[in-house]
């Protein structure tokens, strides 16, 4: 066999180090690759579950539609809609079910499937019935998308559980993958170890020994030392450079892993914050049922009743008029303090002509936080919650307190009526701080959407504190910064 010369030697030695360095190379970007491939997985069957419940509700719309005007254009709206309905349905059910069984998912497909069935036979139908037997078959296809609808509050914690357990399984790959990336950079290690130890054998070591054979020549001993130290140090540099590399990599990978799963619970935050704020524009659009005949009625009753001489009744249509108007305006616009004052005076009116002195308001203003911008429809809701959890049946008094002080506008609500449980308390003040995203019951949605709102508005700058006992009454303090014009996305 050959010999090979010095720089042969110094040439295979190179080579193999950096072959070993490629080689963990292409493994730490493989296992990056792989993991954002899986959380991507894991997004996309996210964004299929609420495609699905926006296609079903885009499909009813459609169906309203035509069921109204008998349109061709509509009845080929409705087609399409209803198309995209069982293309989304079959798209979902292949994607989950490919590797796993969520019976929350096939329950929402097969529910999905019954809409399609229900409404299809009426599009497709050339001879249709009466008007009232359209209507009939709208209001049953209304019925299952609000059942579809109410099912996704099963469909995310199933899909969020989901979420975990593919994210836990991924973890445990990743520390397997990890070790045996870390047994191959032992191994890789061990390999250049041998190279070293071969190169110093069979290079290094001859060198020494030429330049002690020459140690009388004084100048030549020293160029062999220096070339000696200058071939050993670059190769413990480009080995010590190497495991920053494979370090630095592994970091790498860990933060961004993070970052993924950060994304990630962004993604389901976003998609309850959606599903909240679809289901207040739901109840809008509901409330939005022809509102100018509504008005014009109202405003015809006033009318009628100032003619009749009737001042009392004159004053509580229109109070309840510029109530409704107030309310059904969109929810997403931003009102001033002074705005949602007025409304809460409409409202508190109404309550006194219904519950006369059984239930007694004191509302206290500061007028200099009139200006002040606030996210529309959010006193009202909480004043509306004091009278049916606290007041409605035993009677009692709310204080309305509004105070500008320091660049925040303080608001507190109290009454004296039933109060609350300490867990229930404690449970929506965790909601509050973002400590327990679960701790809000059904019969308290309109303060949780209080909450949400409030939060999305003014973000950090937003406070809100719950003092309650049972049997003496509840006191809700809310703090906000004072800004005449905030440029805020809402």
């Amino acid at each position: 066999m050959k010999k090979l010369s010095l720089k042969g030697k110094f040439s295979f030695c190179m080579f193999v180090v950096m072959a070993i360095f490629f080689a963990t190379e292409v493994i730490l970007l493989g296992m990056q690759y792989y993991t954002k491939d899986r959380l991507g997985d894991l997004i996309d069957k996210s964004n299929r579950v609420y495609e699905l419940k926006t296609t079903v509700s885009e499909v009813l719309s459609a169906y309203k539609y035509y069921s109204v005007s008998q349109k061709k254009d509509d009845r080929e709206a409705a087609k399409e809609a209803l198309e995209r309905l069982r293309s989304d349905s079959a798209s979902l059910r292949h994607v989950i079910f490919e590797d796993s069984y969520i019976r929350e998912i096939d329950d929402l497909c097969h529910m999905a499937d019954s809409l399609y069935e229900q409404i299809e036979p009426e599009i497709a139908a050339t001879v249709h019935g009466t008007r009232e037997e359209r209507l009939q078959a709208y209001d049953e296809a209304a019925y299952t998308v609000q059942l579809i609808e109410k099912y996704y509050d099963y469909v995310y914690p199933a899909m969020e559980q989901y979420s975990n357990e593919a994210q836990n399984e991924l973890n445990r790959e990743m520390k397997v993958i990890s070790g045996i990336c870390i047994l191959a950079v032992i191994v890789f290690s061990l390999g250049i170890l041998g190279m070293v130890l071969w190169f110093s054998r069979d290079v290094i070591s001859p060198i020494s020994a030429l330049s002690y054979k020459a140690a009388t020549y004084r100048s030549e001993r020293e160029g062999y030392q220096k070339q000696n130290r200058d071939e050993v140090g670059q190769l413990t540099e480009l080995f010590e450079e190497m495991l920053s590399r494979i370090e630095d990599q592994m970091g790498q990978m860990e933060l961004n892993m993070k970052l993924q799963l950060l994304l990630e619970q962004q993604r389901l935050e976003k998609v309850k914050m959606e599903k909240l704020l679809q289901e207040s524009e739901i109840k809008a659009l509901q409330a939005r049922i022809n509102p100018h005949f509504m008005f014009n009625t109202l405003n015809s009753i006033a009318q009628m009743a100032y003619l009749e001489e009737a001042p009392s009744t004159e004053q509580m249509i229109e109070a309840v008029s510029d109530y409704f108007r107030y309310n059904l305006k969109d929810i997403h616009h931003v009102a001033t303090v002074a705005d949602e004052v007025k409304n809460c005076r409409d409202y508190i009116y109404i309550q006194q002509i219904r519950f006369g002195k059984r239930i007694r308001f004191d509302l206290q203003y500061d007028e200099t936080a009139a200006e002040g911008r606030i996210p529309a429809l959010t006193l009202q809701p909480v004043i509306e919650n004091a009278i049916v959890h606290g007041l409605a049946i035993r009677g009692g008094e709310i204080l309305i307190r509004i105070h500008r002080k320091d660049g925040k506008i303080d608001i507190t609500i109290r009454d004296n009526g039933s109060g609350m449980e300490e867990e229930k308390r404690r449970l929506i003040q965790s909601y509050i701080e973002g400590t327990d995203q679960t701790g809000i019951h059904s019969d308290s949605i309109g303060l949780k959407n209080v909450i949400d709102r409030m939060k999305a508005f003014f973000k950090d700058g937003f406070a809100m504190e719950i003092i309650s006992t049972p049997e003496e009454g509840t006191e809700i303090r809310i703090r906000i910064p004072y800004e005449e014009s905030l440029c805020i996305g809402y």
